[in-house]
């Protein structure tokens, strides 16, 4: 009997020896595991730093709050956040999608997301035989509230479904829809029908040509608006300079001075247009010492006896680009010096530059 008290008595103390020394279970080094496919079925993204993973807490609603407490560039990782309410958003691209969860204490949570997309490489060309992507181009590729913009030829993750795709060369623009399936591959041609136009100008045919960047070119549109006027489709100060433009007929005006000119051209796409464009002008050039200003006018006049002015300013010089004609100068001096105003007739000659001296 006591033999039997003795051996109980040791099996109670090795019992409660066992479970004093008995460790406990260690806590996880992480809580939150994630995983991406880019459609559902497919393979996942791996260590893809495509993909990036943002935690932020929940607020009260449980929607997402401002407070970030974790994250990372990888389809798959692993990390330790404290336990709580979170919303966890994962991005492919501009693609993106949110994740409410929850982190409890002592557990694992495993995020999952399948983005519904598919891998599409925009190539955007001026025409169907361009051998080359633009590299000017830009093109928007959108689809509720996705959104998406790149230029030249780029490969981009797009949501599954109907996209719109809008291209543009700076005036030139383009707009078709696709339809893409989630898991695709594929390359799309944007075309944008556009070419370039480079403008110059001569003061006469076979004359001088134009050199100063003071010379304003406008291409406009070949037709009139309702009020009469063109609408301008691009423009730019000085000769040489290359235009982009929409494949079309259109309208070059050429502004000097108080020369304007306009002549028709033709854009092809994915082809340069060379343009010039005659203005029929020369240069008057007036100096006037001690005048207060100078105005050129037109030498007839009008049935009430004035002269229709064309040019003029305050000084004692003046130069103005005119087509060939003669033209009267005025010369005004300031009433304090009692001189009578001047007048002389001057003729100017296309591709030529004609100087005049109004002696005091």
């Amino acid at each position: 009997m006591r033999i039997a008290l003795m051996i109980a008595a040791t099996l109670y103390a090795s019992a409660a020896f066992s479970q004093q020394a008995a460790p406990q279970a260690p806590k996880p080094q992480v809580n939150v595991r994630t995983n991406a496919v880019m459609f559902s079925g497919g393979p996942s993204l791996g260590d893809s730093d495509k993909v990036r993973w943002d935690f932020y807490k929940a607020d009260s609603m449980g929607g997402r709050s401002d407070e970030n407490v974790g994250g990372a560039y990888d389809a798959t990782f692993e990390e330790k956040i404290p336990p709580g309410r979170y919303v966890a958003v994962a991005s492919l691209g501009s693609i993106s999608r949110e994740i409410a969860f929850e982190v409890k204490d002592g557990g694992v949570t495993d995020l999952a997301v399948d983005f519904e997309a598919a891998q599409l490489t925009i190539v955007p060309k001026r025409s169907p035989e361009s051998k080359e992507a633009e590299p000017l181009a830009r093109v928007t590729v959108t689809q509720d509230d996705f959104n998406d913009s790149v230029y030249g030829s780029k490969e981009i993750f797009v949501p599954a479904g109907e996209l719109k795709l809008q291209g543009r060369i700076g005036p030139a623009e383009a707009e078709e829809t696709i339809t893409v399936k989630a898991g695709d591959t594929l390359t799309h041609d944007v075309i944008i029908p556009s070419g370039v136009v480079v403008a110059n100008a001569v003061y006469k045919e076979g004359g001088r040509k134009v050199e100063t960047d003071g010379i304003r070119f406008e291409a406009l549109a070949e037709t009139d608006t309702l009020d009469g006027t063109r609408k301008t489709i691009t423009g730019t100060y000085g000769p040489g300079k290359i235009m982009q433009m929409p494949a079309g007929n259109f309208i070059m005006r050429a502004r000097l001075g108080k020369v304007s000119v306009e002549k028709p051209f033709i854009v092809t796409a994915g082809q340069r247009t060379d343009l010039t464009v005659d203005l029929d002008a020369g240069v008057l050039a007036v100096s006037a010492p001690k005048a207060e200003r100078i105005d050129i006018v037109e030498t007839t006049k009008d049935l009430q006896g004035t002269q229709k002015e064309i040019s003029g300013r305050y000084g004692t010089t003046h130069q103005e680009t005119l087509h060939p004609g003669t033209y009267s100068v005025k010369v005004t001096y300031d009433k304090k010096t009692n001189r009578e105003p001047k007048e002389v007739n001057a003729t100017v000659t296309a591709s030529e530059r004609t100087e005049i001296n109004v002696a005091d």
